[in-house]
Protein backbone atom coordinates (compact mmCIF):
# COMPACT_ATOMS: atom_id res chain seq x y z
CA UNK A 1 0.00 0.00 0.00
CA UNK A 2 2.28 3.28 -1.15
CA UNK A 3 1.08 6.95 0.76
CA UNK A 4 0.07 10.00 -0.45
CA UNK A 5 -0.34 13.80 1.72
CA UNK A 6 -2.77 15.75 1.21
CA UNK A 7 -2.28 19.45 2.43
CA UNK A 8 -5.47 21.04 3.00
CA UNK A 9 -4.90 25.10 3.02
CA UNK A 10 -8.25 26.62 2.53
CA UNK A 11 -9.85 28.71 -0.35
CA UNK A 12 -13.43 28.49 -2.57
CA UNK A 13 -12.82 24.27 -2.35
CA UNK A 14 -13.32 24.64 1.03
CA UNK A 15 -16.29 26.83 1.32
CA UNK A 16 -19.79 27.37 1.02
CA UNK A 17 -22.91 30.04 0.80
CA UNK A 18 -23.13 31.60 4.04
CA UNK A 19 -26.30 33.83 3.01
CA UNK A 20 -25.32 35.48 -0.20
CA UNK A 21 -21.63 35.07 0.00
CA UNK A 22 -18.94 32.17 -0.05
CA UNK A 23 -17.04 31.44 2.61
CA UNK A 24 -14.85 28.63 4.46
CA UNK A 25 -17.00 26.12 6.06
CA UNK A 26 -16.01 23.14 8.01
CA UNK A 27 -19.00 20.91 6.49
CA UNK A 28 -17.10 21.55 2.85
CA UNK A 29 -13.87 20.52 4.45
CA UNK A 30 -15.46 17.15 6.55
CA UNK A 31 -17.32 16.54 2.60
CA UNK A 32 -13.84 16.92 0.96
CA UNK A 33 -11.99 14.41 3.29
CA UNK A 34 -14.47 11.99 3.40
CA UNK A 35 -14.57 12.04 -0.85
CA UNK A 36 -10.41 11.73 -0.40
CA UNK A 37 -10.17 9.23 1.79
CA UNK A 38 -13.20 7.28 0.02
CA UNK A 39 -11.02 7.65 -3.81
CA UNK A 40 -7.52 6.72 -2.37
CA UNK A 41 -8.91 3.62 -0.39
CA UNK A 42 -10.19 2.50 -3.67
CA UNK A 43 -6.66 3.08 -5.59
CA UNK A 44 -5.34 0.64 -2.28
CA UNK A 45 -3.25 4.08 -0.77
CA UNK A 46 -2.94 5.08 2.31
CA UNK A 47 -4.23 8.82 3.19
CA UNK A 48 -2.27 11.00 5.56
CA UNK A 49 -4.16 14.35 6.06
CA UNK A 50 -2.77 17.75 6.90
CA UNK A 51 -4.01 21.15 8.30
CA UNK A 52 -1.16 23.56 8.65
CA UNK A 53 -3.74 26.13 9.38
CA UNK A 54 -6.94 24.43 10.91
CA UNK A 55 -9.99 23.75 8.89
CA UNK A 56 -11.61 24.92 6.97
CA UNK A 57 -8.16 27.00 6.70
CA UNK A 58 -7.24 30.29 4.68
CA UNK A 59 -8.38 32.28 1.71
CA UNK A 60 -5.17 31.94 -0.78
CA UNK A 61 -4.88 35.73 -0.71
CA UNK A 62 -3.60 35.46 3.00
CA UNK A 63 -0.62 33.11 2.00
CA UNK A 64 2.33 34.25 2.05
CA UNK A 65 6.01 33.04 1.67
CA UNK A 66 5.89 32.22 5.33
CA UNK A 67 3.00 29.85 4.63
CA UNK A 68 5.05 28.69 1.69
CA UNK A 69 7.64 27.99 3.93
CA UNK A 70 5.82 25.76 6.25
CA UNK A 71 4.67 23.94 3.44
CA UNK A 72 7.82 23.63 1.86
CA UNK A 73 9.01 21.54 5.09
CA UNK A 74 6.17 19.65 4.99
CA UNK A 75 6.48 18.34 1.80
CA UNK A 76 10.09 18.08 2.10
CA UNK A 77 9.78 15.60 5.20
CA UNK A 78 7.14 13.41 3.45
CA UNK A 79 8.91 13.31 0.25
CA UNK A 80 11.81 12.12 2.47
CA UNK A 81 9.59 9.48 3.83
CA UNK A 82 8.87 7.70 0.76
CA UNK A 83 5.24 9.28 -0.21
CA UNK A 84 3.83 8.30 -3.72
CA UNK A 85 2.46 11.33 -4.29
CA UNK A 86 1.24 15.01 -2.36
CA UNK A 87 -2.09 16.77 -3.52
CA UNK A 88 -2.77 19.95 -2.11
CA UNK A 89 -5.77 21.85 -1.83
CA UNK A 90 -5.57 25.55 -2.43
CA UNK A 91 -7.50 28.37 -3.13
CA UNK A 92 -7.02 29.79 -7.03
CA UNK A 93 -6.10 33.75 -6.71
CA UNK A 94 -2.60 32.79 -5.31
CA UNK A 95 -2.25 29.30 -6.67
CA UNK A 96 -0.01 30.23 -9.51
CA UNK A 97 2.08 31.69 -6.96
CA UNK A 98 2.09 28.90 -4.38
CA UNK A 99 2.99 26.38 -7.11
CA UNK A 100 5.71 28.65 -8.98
CA UNK A 101 7.37 28.23 -5.53
CA UNK A 102 7.45 24.91 -5.24
CA UNK A 103 8.67 24.23 -8.60
CA UNK A 104 11.48 25.87 -7.19
CA UNK A 105 11.80 23.83 -4.34
CA UNK A 106 10.90 20.62 -5.87
CA UNK A 107 12.41 20.72 -9.87
CA UNK A 108 13.91 17.49 -8.97
CA UNK A 109 11.05 15.20 -7.28
CA UNK A 110 10.39 11.96 -8.72
CA UNK A 111 6.87 12.14 -7.37
CA UNK A 112 3.42 14.02 -8.34
CA UNK A 113 2.85 17.04 -6.44
CA UNK A 114 -0.38 18.56 -7.65
CA UNK A 115 -1.81 21.67 -6.51
CA UNK A 116 -5.84 22.12 -7.14
CA UNK A 117 -8.56 24.02 -5.93
CA UNK A 118 -12.32 25.70 -7.54
CA UNK A 119 -13.80 28.83 -8.59
CA UNK A 120 -17.29 27.23 -7.26
CA UNK A 121 -18.31 25.80 -4.16
CA UNK A 122 -19.48 22.30 -3.93
CA UNK A 123 -23.09 23.93 -2.94
CA UNK A 124 -23.41 25.77 -6.27
CA UNK A 125 -24.78 24.37 -8.92
CA UNK A 126 -22.71 23.50 -11.21
CA UNK A 127 -19.85 22.87 -9.31
CA UNK A 128 -16.35 22.61 -10.54
CA UNK A 129 -15.21 20.85 -7.14
CA UNK A 130 -15.59 17.47 -7.89
CA UNK A 131 -13.75 17.38 -11.51
CA UNK A 132 -11.20 19.20 -10.15
CA UNK A 133 -10.46 16.86 -6.83
CA UNK A 134 -10.70 14.12 -8.73
CA UNK A 135 -8.92 14.48 -11.59
CA UNK A 136 -5.92 16.14 -9.63
CA UNK A 137 -6.02 12.49 -7.19
CA UNK A 138 -5.97 10.69 -10.82
CA UNK A 139 -3.04 12.18 -11.71
CA UNK A 140 -1.58 11.76 -8.00
CA UNK A 141 -1.61 7.73 -8.45
CA UNK A 142 -0.11 8.28 -11.74
CA UNK A 143 3.66 7.57 -12.96
CA UNK A 144 4.04 11.99 -14.16
CA UNK A 145 6.39 13.89 -12.04
CA UNK A 146 7.16 16.92 -10.96
CA UNK A 147 5.04 19.92 -9.38
CA UNK A 148 1.73 20.46 -11.33
CA UNK A 149 -1.52 22.63 -11.39
CA UNK A 150 -4.95 20.38 -12.33
CA UNK A 151 -8.00 22.70 -13.01
CA UNK A 152 -10.69 21.85 -15.52
CA UNK A 153 -9.14 18.94 -16.96
CA UNK A 154 -5.80 20.65 -17.82
CA UNK A 155 -2.35 20.33 -16.09
CA UNK A 156 -0.52 23.06 -16.10
CA UNK A 157 3.64 23.32 -15.36
CA UNK A 158 3.90 24.82 -12.41
CA UNK A 159 6.10 27.34 -13.13
CA UNK A 160 4.03 28.86 -16.17
CA UNK A 161 0.54 29.25 -14.41
CA UNK A 162 -1.13 32.43 -14.63
CA UNK A 163 -4.95 33.33 -13.31
CA UNK A 164 -6.53 34.55 -16.18
CA UNK A 165 -10.07 34.07 -15.05
CA UNK A 166 -11.90 35.84 -11.85
CA UNK A 167 -14.79 32.99 -11.76
CA UNK A 168 -15.13 31.05 -15.00
CA UNK A 169 -13.51 27.22 -14.27
CA UNK A 170 -11.28 27.11 -16.48
CA UNK A 171 -8.94 29.60 -14.39
CA UNK A 172 -5.39 29.06 -15.17
CA UNK A 173 -3.98 29.62 -18.50
CA UNK A 174 -0.13 28.51 -19.41
CA UNK A 175 2.17 30.95 -20.32
CA UNK A 176 5.33 30.24 -22.43
CA UNK A 177 4.00 26.76 -22.47
CA UNK A 178 1.03 24.41 -23.24
CA UNK A 179 -1.24 22.45 -21.18
CA UNK A 180 -1.63 18.88 -21.17
CA UNK A 181 -4.72 17.15 -21.04
CA UNK A 182 -5.01 14.57 -18.57
CA UNK A 183 -6.30 10.83 -19.52
CA UNK A 184 -7.55 8.96 -16.26
CA UNK A 185 -6.20 5.92 -18.51
CA UNK A 186 -2.63 7.34 -16.94
CA UNK A 187 -3.40 6.41 -13.77
CA UNK A 188 -0.85 3.95 -11.76
CA UNK A 189 -2.09 0.55 -12.72
CA UNK A 190 -0.87 -3.00 -13.20
CA UNK A 191 1.98 -3.33 -15.01
CA UNK A 192 2.96 0.49 -15.16
CA UNK A 193 5.94 0.51 -13.20
CA UNK A 194 6.86 2.92 -10.40
CA UNK A 195 8.69 5.45 -10.72
CA UNK A 196 11.72 5.70 -8.27
CA UNK A 197 11.97 8.33 -5.63
CA UNK A 198 15.17 10.68 -5.28
CA UNK A 199 16.48 10.70 -1.45
CA UNK A 200 19.18 12.83 -2.55
CA UNK A 201 20.99 15.43 -0.66
CA UNK A 202 19.04 18.45 -0.42
CA UNK A 203 20.13 21.74 -2.86
CA UNK A 204 22.38 24.32 -0.61
CA UNK A 205 19.20 27.27 -1.42
CA UNK A 206 16.74 24.96 0.10
CA UNK A 207 18.98 23.76 2.91
CA UNK A 208 19.28 27.41 3.86
CA UNK A 209 15.52 28.33 3.50
CA UNK A 210 14.03 25.14 4.99
CA UNK A 211 16.48 26.53 8.10
CA UNK A 212 14.35 29.75 8.20
CA UNK A 213 11.55 30.74 10.37
CA UNK A 214 8.26 31.73 8.71
CA UNK A 215 8.56 35.38 9.80
CA UNK A 216 12.21 35.43 8.40
CA UNK A 217 10.63 34.15 4.95
CA UNK A 218 8.26 37.20 5.24
CA UNK A 219 10.59 39.68 6.12
CA UNK A 220 12.78 38.17 2.74
CA UNK A 221 9.59 39.02 0.70
CA UNK A 222 9.55 42.56 1.93
CA UNK A 223 12.38 43.15 0.27
CA UNK A 224 10.46 43.08 -3.34
CA UNK A 225 8.94 46.00 -4.57
CA UNK A 226 6.65 46.01 -7.39
CA UNK A 227 5.73 49.07 -9.75
CA UNK A 228 2.79 48.99 -11.80
CA UNK A 229 3.80 51.62 -14.86
CA UNK A 230 0.24 52.84 -16.66
CA UNK A 231 0.34 56.02 -19.00
CA UNK A 232 1.02 59.24 -16.95
CA UNK A 233 0.75 57.47 -14.08
CA UNK A 234 3.68 55.70 -12.15
CA UNK A 235 4.85 55.48 -8.29
CA UNK A 236 8.29 56.63 -7.99
CA UNK A 237 10.75 53.40 -6.26
CA UNK A 238 10.98 53.86 -2.27
CA UNK A 239 14.81 53.53 -2.31
CA UNK A 240 15.18 50.61 -0.77
CA UNK A 241 13.89 47.89 -2.44
CA UNK A 242 16.54 45.00 -2.68
CA UNK A 243 14.90 43.92 -6.42
CA UNK A 244 12.64 46.20 -8.24
CA UNK A 245 10.34 44.57 -10.36
CA UNK A 246 8.67 47.00 -12.92
CA UNK A 247 5.81 45.81 -15.00
CA UNK A 248 5.79 48.16 -18.13
CA UNK A 249 4.93 47.57 -21.40
CA UNK A 250 5.47 45.57 -24.60
CA UNK A 251 8.80 44.13 -24.82
CA UNK A 252 9.61 45.42 -21.32
CA UNK A 253 9.37 49.25 -21.93
CA UNK A 254 8.47 52.42 -19.77
CA UNK A 255 8.11 56.28 -19.93
CA UNK A 256 11.98 57.71 -20.18
CA UNK A 257 10.97 59.98 -17.23
CA UNK A 258 9.98 56.88 -15.14
CA UNK A 259 13.21 55.18 -15.69
CA UNK A 260 15.40 58.40 -15.28
CA UNK A 261 13.22 58.55 -11.85
CA UNK A 262 14.45 55.25 -10.98
CA UNK A 263 18.17 55.85 -11.91
CA UNK A 264 17.91 59.05 -9.33
CA UNK A 265 16.35 57.32 -6.43
CA UNK A 266 19.48 55.25 -5.63
CA UNK A 267 22.71 56.01 -5.25
CA UNK A 268 25.88 54.34 -6.01
CA UNK A 269 26.50 51.21 -3.90
CA UNK A 270 22.60 50.49 -2.90
CA UNK A 271 21.00 49.83 -5.87
CA UNK A 272 18.81 46.86 -5.98
CA UNK A 273 18.39 44.19 -8.49
CA UNK A 274 15.93 45.28 -11.19
CA UNK A 275 13.59 42.61 -13.25
CA UNK A 276 11.67 44.38 -16.35
CA UNK A 277 8.61 42.68 -16.76
CA UNK A 278 5.93 43.26 -19.05
CA UNK A 279 1.82 43.35 -19.18
CA UNK A 280 1.99 41.55 -22.19
CA UNK A 281 1.48 37.92 -21.19
CA UNK A 282 2.85 35.96 -24.43
CA UNK A 283 6.40 35.57 -26.03
CA UNK A 284 10.05 36.30 -24.50
CA UNK A 285 10.37 39.85 -23.30
CA UNK A 286 13.06 41.86 -24.55
CA UNK A 287 13.75 44.83 -22.30
CA UNK A 288 16.62 45.87 -24.69
CA UNK A 289 15.25 46.15 -27.95
CA UNK A 290 14.19 49.61 -27.53
CA UNK A 291 16.39 53.04 -27.66
CA UNK A 292 15.64 55.40 -24.34
CA UNK A 293 12.65 53.48 -23.24
CA UNK A 294 13.59 50.13 -22.99
CA UNK A 295 14.07 49.12 -19.15
CA UNK A 296 17.94 47.48 -20.25
CA UNK A 297 18.40 51.47 -20.07
CA UNK A 298 18.81 51.34 -16.67
CA UNK A 299 21.96 48.66 -17.18
CA UNK A 300 23.64 52.24 -18.92
CA UNK A 301 23.08 53.70 -15.48
CA UNK A 302 24.77 51.01 -13.31
CA UNK A 303 21.95 48.89 -12.29
CA UNK A 304 21.94 45.18 -12.58
CA UNK A 305 18.74 44.38 -15.23
CA UNK A 306 17.28 41.11 -15.91
CA UNK A 307 14.64 40.72 -18.07
CA UNK A 308 11.45 38.45 -17.14
CA UNK A 309 11.64 35.86 -20.69
CA UNK A 310 8.58 34.37 -21.06
CA UNK A 311 7.68 33.34 -17.67
CA UNK A 312 4.42 34.52 -16.13
CA UNK A 313 4.44 37.25 -13.33
CA UNK A 314 3.63 35.09 -10.41
CA UNK A 315 6.89 32.86 -11.50
CA UNK A 316 9.13 35.81 -11.12
CA UNK A 317 7.43 37.16 -7.76
CA UNK A 318 8.28 33.65 -6.88
CA UNK A 319 12.03 33.80 -7.95
CA UNK A 320 12.39 36.93 -6.37
CA UNK A 321 11.35 35.31 -2.86
CA UNK A 322 13.34 32.55 -3.00
CA UNK A 323 16.53 34.10 -4.61
CA UNK A 324 16.39 36.64 -1.21
CA UNK A 325 15.94 33.87 0.98
CA UNK A 326 18.85 31.62 -0.13
CA UNK A 327 21.27 34.44 -1.51
CA UNK A 328 20.20 37.43 0.46
CA UNK A 329 23.63 39.31 -0.31
CA UNK A 330 23.62 38.04 -3.59
CA UNK A 331 20.31 37.16 -5.24
CA UNK A 332 21.51 37.47 -8.28
CA UNK A 333 22.79 34.13 -8.14
CA UNK A 334 19.59 32.50 -8.12
CA UNK A 335 17.83 34.74 -10.76
CA UNK A 336 20.54 34.35 -13.33
CA UNK A 337 19.42 30.62 -13.46
CA UNK A 338 16.12 31.20 -15.15
CA UNK A 339 16.47 34.93 -16.34
CA UNK A 340 18.37 36.81 -19.15
CA UNK A 341 20.67 39.54 -17.63
CA UNK A 342 21.57 42.96 -20.06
Amino acid sequence: MGKVLVIFTGGTIASAFLGERKGPDASASRALHESISSFFAGKNMEVECLEPWGIPGLDSSNLDPGHWLEMTRAIDGAVREGVEGILILHGTDTMAHTAAWLSLCFSGVGIPVVLTGSQLTLDYTPEDVTVNLRGAAQVVCSDLTGVWIYCNWKLIQSNRAHKARAQHPDAFVPVGGMPLYFAPEWARGEGIAEMPHPRGRTPDPLKKILAMTPDEARRSGKGIRWLFISPGSATPPAGDEKILALLGFGAGNAPTSLLESVAAAYPEGARPLVIACSQAEGDVKDPGAYHDVGMAYLAQKGFEVWGQMDYPLEFIHALGCFALMAYPSDPGRILGKFLRKY
